[in-house]
């Protein structure tokens, strides 16, 4: 005698066939979503070239037995910095991370004559610590920023025949700026930022003179990698 199937067993191909027609549109709908939409990822790290832009300040440069005209101002050096991205609410994703950066340049001045001249030279170099809340707008392979924080600075402007110490400590710094990041491979990108140091200013000491409070403007660019 024949035995009809159990509701179970016509059941599960019902159960199956359904699953494959729900997950079918799903799939469809990721692959169709346009790179222009697809979220920003999670991390991204940066090496970029820097080329801060220092003061020709009267008081530093009394300060180091230099005159203002013998200061540097455009320095050259390198910023590196990681971002992590853990929040998106509409067209902002929010991200978490920082920069260190370094730079310097020197700069030579007659202060003589040219029958009887003398060459002064002032190296300056500053390096900072920047903890970085960032604001990114834009998708996957292209977006911009705004960022800022709060983090620590080191600046010294000396003549080299009167080398100074190092700063025992950095000085506390406001960083805020922006800028942009473009993906021309899958993994790398085109990177360039603009920004903007507050340093405060440091005390004199038995070894250093006094630097006043400043704001130095940085702009850099290089690559970045995800």
């Amino acid at each position: 005698m024949l035995r009809t199937p159990s509701l179970t067993v016509r059941f599960i191909p019902l159960v199956a066939l359904a699953a494959a027609v729900l997950a079918t549109p799903r799939a469809a709908a990721a692959q169709d979503i346009p790179p222009e939409e697809l979220p920003i990822g999670r991390y991204v790290a940066d090496a970029r070239v820097d080329f801060p832009k220092f003061k020709q300040d009267p008081n530093t440069a009394s300060g180091i037995g230099a005159t203002a005209l013998n200061l540097p101002t455009r320095a050259f050096g390198f910023v590196v910095g990681a971002h992590w991205h853990p929040l998106r609410l509409g067209i902002i994703t929010f991200g978490l991370g920082g920069e260190i950066s370094a730079a310097r340049r020197g700069h030579t001045l007659n202060t003589g004559t040219k029958v009887a001249p003398v060459n002064v030279t002032v190296n300056s170099r500053f390096s900072a610590v920047s903890p970085q809340i960032s604001f990114n707008f834009g998708a996957r392979d292209g977006w911009s920023y705004i960022s800022g924080g709060i983090g620590w600075s080191r600046f010294t402007a000396e003549r080299a025949d009167r080398p100074l110490p190092d700063q025992e400590s950095g000085s506390k710094t406001i960083n805020y700026g922006g800028g942009a990041r473009w993906f021309a491979k899958k993994h790398l990108a085109v990177s360039m930022d603009l920004r903007f140091y507050a340093v405060n200013p440091q005390l004199p000491t038995a070894t250093r003179p006094a630097f006043p409070r400043m704001t130095l403007m940085a702009f850099s660019a290089g690559a970045a990698i995800r």
